[in-house]
């Protein structure tokens, strides 16, 4: 498990490092600093020209101590100082101290094409303002400048929080942070002007890290071989689980058959379609090893028994996949979240129907996980997707401890949260998952997890990451522009038999 910090989070960190442990900030400082000299000195010669933009906080401490190290090394390079902030931090204050002493070399003005590399010490991880003034035109200059560019933490501009762009922001090559990730080096924009991310150690002790206990965190793959379900040498198919499939309406007969084969390919031993009629000759011929309950949505009475029949067999239901959103949806989806009692993964037009519906909360028996997008979730609480994506932890943590459900809020950084104080942020994935049925492989994915046994929050977890990394997996066969959601069902196997790496 990694944590991924937020600004707070991380500033907190350093201070209890710093003041109840009583590690020297300049310590910390230094070893920054010698990440980045690292980075530099690995990839490039002594006869690189290079830039070191920095201001009067502690990214710019560290960006003064980085210039120092490569100087006494031997590189030719430059500190460019704005000097636009009325408070120094004593960090900053010490380093410059340092360089000033050793004949460390000042630019008095930024001049372009002259650099080979630009390394970006003006803003941290605190910053919390827009970019302007004599900061938002540097950074404008060095954008402009052909080298190759580092930022040091965070590049700057970059809400840590958010990855939101603050007015103006520095666009890297890469990124070397510091300690813990930083969830605005992972989401929105701000992943793409990170460049290549590298997490360095720098000293900070587990103790600090444990103390403040960061909200977000995500896997690695030692927690996926811990967290996959044992399968036992003496084993049946009943030995793991039956997931039953609720969707489908007249032409949407792919939903459920994703949902359906991707549970059977993470592992499950049966699985069950409940569906429309005019969806049997599809399923049957595309998906022979799923059995078929099937209902004529124009008489309750086959929809009662189909149902019936599912709940009584099912350990499981995925609940919503391509099942639209007419009248008879509408029974379906109170019957089962009232009647089954067991664990049920709601997605698609089973959502809707709920945000429609709101009094189905009310009424609500079982142990379920939702998996809205943006969009879905907005329907759900009401408030508008701009807010949501801004606050997504919040968001679904607080819709899980109102309901006290399981939500997978999905976007490019999926949240899975119980509605305790933690939740999970998946990092793997890539926009080329970005497609129709993409969702309905991962409520399989949950689902079968589920009936191996799992419980909700940790299948949730688990799945998301699985399906992201089956996501990975079917873009470098596929390419991201032409991969479909069948290629990330087909790329499940590959995932769970490969020694995979996040």
């Amino acid at each position: 498990m990694n944590y991924i910090a937020c600004s707070e989070e991380m500033q907190r960190i350093d201070r209890y490092a710093i003041d109840d442990i009583g590690i020297a900030q300049p310590v910390l400082m230094e070893r920054a600093a010698m990440a980045v000299y690292n980075f530099v000195k690995d990839k490039f010669d002594k006869n690189a020209k290079i830039l070191v933009a920095v201001e009067s906080g502690n990214n710019g401490g560290d960006g003064v101590a980085v210039a120092r190290l490569l100087y006494l090394d031997g590189f030719d390079v430059e500190l460019y100082w704005i000097d636009g902030l009325k408070k120094h931090s004593e960090g900053f204050d010490y380093q410059m101290k340092i360089a000033k002493k050793l004949g460390l070399r000042f630019a008095d003005e930024i001049v372009n094409c002259v650099y080979d590399v630009v390394i970006d010490g003006i803003f941290g991880v605190g910053l919390s303002r827009s970019v302007v003034g004599a900061q938002a035109e540097v950074i404008k200059l060095i954008n402009d400048i052909d080298a190759f560019k580092i930022a040091i933490d965070v590049p700057s501009g970059i809400d840590a929080d958010t990855g939101f762009v603050l007015g103006t922001a520095f666009r890297a090559d890469a990124t070397i942070t510091f300690g813990l990730m930083k969830q605005g080096l992972l989401m929105g924009i701000g992943n793409e002007y990170c460049g290549r991310i590298i997490l360095e150690d720098i000293g900070i002790p587990k103790k600090a890290v444990d103390y403040v206990e960061p909200c977000l965190y995500s896997y690695d793959e030692s927690d996926i071989d811990r967290l996959l379900p044992y399968r036992k040498s003496d084993s049946h198919k009943g030995s793991y689980g039956k997931v039953g499939v609720i969707g489908g309406c007249k032409n949407m007969a792919g939903a459920p058959m994703f949902s359906a084969e991707s549970a059977y390919r993470m592992g499950c031993g049966l699985v069950r379609i409940c569906t429309v009629e005019d969806n049997r000759q599809i399923i049957q011929s595309r998906l022979p090893e799923a059995m078929l309950n099937t209902y004529n949505p124009e008489d309750k009475g086959t929809i009662r028994d189909a149902l019936k029949s599912l709940m009584d067999w099912a350990d499981v239901i995925v609940l919503g996949p391509g099942l639209g959103t007419s009248t008879y949806a509408e029974y379906i989806v109170e019957k089962v979240l009232r009647d089954f009692g067991k664990k049920i993964i709601v997605d698609a037009d089973a959502l809707n129907i709920i945000a429609k519906n709101p009094h189905i909360w009310d009424i609500i028996r079982g142990d379920i996980v939702i998996t809205p997008h943006l969009m879905e979730m907005s329907r759900l609480n009401g408030e508008k997707t701009g807010n949501i994506k801004e606050n997504k932890y919040d968001m679904a943590s607080e819709f899980a401890r109102e309901h006290g459900i399981c939500v997978v809020l999905k976007d490019a950084r999926t949240i899975v949260s119980d509605g305790g104080k933690q939740a999970y942020m998946n990092v793997t994935g890539n926009n080329g998952m970005a497609t129709a049925g993409s969702g309905d492989v991962l409520t399989g994915i949950i689902a079968s997890l589920c009936a191996q046994g799992l419980d909700t929050f940790e299948a949730a977890k688990l799945g998301v990451c699985l399906h992201g990394m089956a996501g990975q997996e079917a873009s470098i066969v596929h390419g991201r522009y032409s991969m479909i959601a069948g290629d990330i069902v087909r790329s499940i196997t590959r995932v769970l038999d490969s020694d995979y790496s996040i």
